[in-house]
């Protein structure tokens, strides 16, 4: 017997836990950088002010952002409440009654009592245990999921920012070229008057003046459209949104440099990744909190308080109640219930470990769609670039030629048609560079910097392989 008592006081005092393995989680890959570390306001080294301002004022004020902290805030209290768990719960407990038969009056019986009850569960199985650590990997899940959300946030607005800066760079060329065909048809006129040139010629100078004026209206309707996006992430009032334009440059900023490659610890520098793997955790220890219900679960009860007849002499020492109990309740025949319990919850646990493959896969797709993306958006820009400057020569040499009689007034225009083109094309193509830096820096993590413990990053697996 004694023997036996032991043996039950030392499962009390260690604990046990039904929690399974975790998976086995390894995911093998080559590096060609050494740890690559990206700022947290990455933002910043675009040097633009205004871009900072905007994503500082995101950060503060966005519905999706704020929505991601209040997850948090509820993942909080969930955790707590179920930390509550490991103390026992104490109430008070207050009875007052009057007995007697129907048809008398007289030998009636009063009783009075005031207790208060402890009651506790014996974490024998790990029940309370798991369901707390559960809450804990959720709770750091929303933690890695406003992380995400942030570094999100600050790419859009920075993707919408360069977008309406492009479009108002854009702008600028078109206004430019219109107020060129305007000009152009003012001189058209006074030739035509004095018969210089003939009809046709001033016909497709209005001609051109006007397709630029629509292309200018179409290119407006897109600014109003990019503003009020830009407002909208960045939190603006109803006010702002409907009247106020963003201060925007009209040039893009110079590039900052990213090396190429990457980085031996990439993982620990994804939310999303993080996020997945915490889920993965919680969805492991449920697991275990789910097996317990094929075992009794086991409760301590203590009472203690007075009980008198007489409600004036209810607290006093000769009136004094005590009582210390146990209870042991489980399963006997639930028709399969606690199987397929235990079943749904393997079920979500390898619908965790799914999600968190799927993870680690879409972080290393956008790290090579972005690096490869840079590279060749550098290279569409330099070669726009060119473009232009050969355009340029195009038209220099065609308006020559228009000027001294060798060439068609339709040659001029298609020539400075293709330089226009040129130049247009060449602004989208710096806009597609700015924005694959923003999405290099966004599948790096963004600055993200996850501090989990040792086990947590064995959980990883990561195998480097270097590359010579």
């Amino acid at each position: 017997m004694n023997k036996i008592f032991a043996i039950l006081i030392a499962a009390l005092i260690s604990g046990c836990s039904l929690r399974p393995d975790m998976i086995e989680i390894q995911q093998e890959y080559r590096y060609q950088m050494d740890v690559y570390s990206v700022s947290e306001k990455w933002w910043e080294s675009f040097g633009d002010e205004r871009l900072n301002l905007l994503i500082q004022k995101a950060l503060q004020n966005n519905s999706d952002l704020l929505i991601a902290l209040n997850n948090i805030e509820k993942s909080r209290i969930a955790l707590r409440l179920d930390r509550l768990e490991f103390l026992p719960n104490i109430s008070l407990q207050g009875e007052a009654t009057k007995e007697g038969k129907a048809d008398t009056s007289h030998n009636n019986i009063n009783k009075f009592s005031l207790s208060s009850v402890l009651s506790y569960e014996v974490d024998l199985w790990g029940r309370v245990r798991n369901t707390a650590n559960a809450s804990e990997a959720a709770y750091n899940a929303t933690k890695f999921d406003y992380e995400s959300a942030r570094i999100s946030l600050a790419s859009s607005v920075a993707n919408s920012y360069f977008l309406l800066t492009s479009l108002r760079e854009q702008e600028q060329i078109l206004q430019d070229t219109l107020d060129s065909y305007l000009a152009s048809v003012k001189y058209r006129a006074s030739q035509l008057v004095n018969g210089e040139i003939d009809e046709l010629v001033y016909a497709q100078s209005v001609a051109a003046a006007d397709g630029a004026k629509a292309q200018l209206a179409g290119l407006k309707t897109q600014i109003s459209q990019a503003n009020s996006a830009l407002a909208i992430l960045v939190g603006g009032s109803l006010d702002e949104i409907l009247y106020s334009d963003i201060n925007a440059a009209t040039r893009l900023p110079n590039l900052p440099q990213v090396p190429s490659g990457i980085s031996s610890d990439i993982l620990l520098k994804r939310a999303d990744v993080a996020s997945a793997l915490e889920r993965l955790k919680s969805s492991n220890y449920l697991v275990g909190v789910a097996r317990t219900q094929w075992l009794p679960k086991i409760s301590l009860t203590g009472i203690f308080g007075y009980s008198s007849s007489d409600l004036d002499n209810l607290i006093s020492a000769n009136k004094s109640i005590w009582s210390v109990g146990g209870s042991l309740v489980g399963p006997l025949l639930d028709f399969g219930r606690t199987y397929n319990s235990v079943e749904i919850a393997n079920l979500e646990q390898n619908a965790s470990f799914l999600a968190y493959d799927k993870a680690v896969k879409n972080a290393f797709g956008e790290i090579r769609t972005a690096l490869d993306s840079r590279k060749n958006s550098l290279i569409k820009a330099q070669s726009s670039a060119n473009l232009v400057a050969s355009q340029q020569k195009v038209y220099d040499i065609a308006q020559s030629r228009y000027d001294a009689g060798y060439s068609s007034h339709l040659e001029l225009l298609d020539s400075q048609r293709s330089l226009l083109s040129a130049k247009l094309s060449l602004a989208s193509a710096n806009l597609e560079a700015v924005n694959s830096v923003v999405a290099v820096f966004k599948a790096f993590g963004g600055g993200f910097e996850y501090e989990g413990d040792e086990e947590t990053k064995e959980l990883l697996g990561i195998k480097a392989n270097l590359q010579n």
